[in-house]
């Protein structure tokens, strides 16, 4: 991912450290070159027609010649050798008609019988090839189950489980794309609070996501620029509370994975590709993306500084995709309290 622009994908040293010494396994699917089968021979083309013509037309020279006889008188002897004449060139063609039939019939049956043993050769080899196609797979299958269990074995007590579910509101746009996620990760659960060492605080994770065959601890976060309420700048790269919050995470092996709330609201299935993309890249397991093949590609979103924040408060950015949203302010003695908890305050959700 660009840096600078969400989406944010941060990945634990453990899991990248273990995706870089244990590759993940490769299809031979592809090796061979793939079969073609034989094409039939077509079936020859007779001469059945001519035959009819051959006929007609010496039927036809001998009335011609019939008729010649009796307007003419030719004589005997030249009548006689006409008619012959015509008679050796009609049975001349007919042979050769007759030949050329029989030849045409002679290499369709030799190529016929060709095209049965390559027919017969091409199943043989397509029965060989399914059957190591299938071999192929089942140690494909058996090497990424093997990895797997490797993964989660390494993972196994190294990633802080949560405490509870948190009972921080939940944002706008939060509640719209859970309802995406459970359709593509039936497992994700929604605001879950961990608890954060040496304080009496905790963070509350807005989804989390749990990949069963690997271990694989994924914390999937919706940034807004501001609170709605109070117009106050957040999830600023300047402010430093989100870099804590991801090392957090991060050192007790989550997956950070960041989205903005413009690209939750205006393209959901776009953001559920990239998280099935993270888990395909680190356990191997393609199941999610193939009901995500055709959804585009995630647009990136620039993150934003306190200044630009406060700039997006003032024109009520929120609200060009967020339509028939208001974000009431709240009291400015309300908002002095808040500050006054700065980064200790576990993270809650404003509206």
């Amino acid at each position: 991912m660009s840096k600078g622009f969400y989406p944010v994908v941060l990945y634990p040293t453990l899991v990248s450290r273990f995706c870089a010494e244990n590759p993940l396994p490769i299809r031979g699917e592809g090796a061979t070159p793939k079969l073609i089968p034989p094409v039939p021979p077509r079936s020859p083309q007779f001469y059945e027609r001519v035959y009819t013509w051959v006929l007609q037309g010496w039927l036809m020279s001998v009335g011609t010649l019939v008729l010649t006889q009796w307007l003419f008188g030719l004589s005997l002897v030249a009548f006689s050798l006409a008619l012959g004449c015509s008679v050796i060139s009609g049975v001349a063609v007919w042979y050769y008609l007759r030949l050329r039939d029989s030849q045409a019939e002679t290499r369709y049956k030799q190529r016929l019988a060709e095209y049965q043993q390559q027919l017969s050769e091409y199943e043989n080899r397509y029965n060989r090839r399914l059957k190591l196609m299938a071999t192929g797979t089942q140690k494909y299958s058996l090497l990424l189950q093997t990895r797997q269990k490797k993964l989660k074995a390494l993972l196994n007590g190294r990633i802080q489980l949560p405490r509870d579910s948190s009972n921080a509101q939940q944002g706008v746009s939060e509640e719209q794309f859970f309802r995406y996620l459970l359709r593509y990760f039936p497992t994700v659960c929604q605001g879950m609070e961990f608890q954060i060492p040496d304080s009496s605080f905790r963070y509350s994770a807005d989804f989390i996501l749990y990949h069963q065959q690997s271990g694989l601890a994924i914390d999937i976060e919706v940034d807004e620029p501001y609170e709605g309420r109070t117009g106050e700048p957040h999830h600023c790269t300047d402010q430093g509370k989100d870099s804590r919050r991801n090392q957090f995470f991060i050192e007790n092996n989550w997956i950070v994975i960041r989205f903005s709330e413009k690209q939750v609201v205006q393209h959901p299935d776009s953001c559920c590709n990239v998280i099935a993309r993270a888990i395909a890249q680190v356990t191997g397991d393609y199941s999610c993306l193939v009901s995500l093949q055709d959804v585009p590609a995630l647009l990136l979103d620039k993150q934003w500084t306190i200044k630009q924040a406060k700039r997006m408060a003032k024109i009520n950015y929120r609200q060009s995709y967020l339509p028939g949203k208001s974000f009431p302010k709240r009291s400015p003695s309300v908002r002095s309290k808040q500050s006054l908890l700065g980064d200790h305050r576990k993270k809650r959700r404003s509206f």
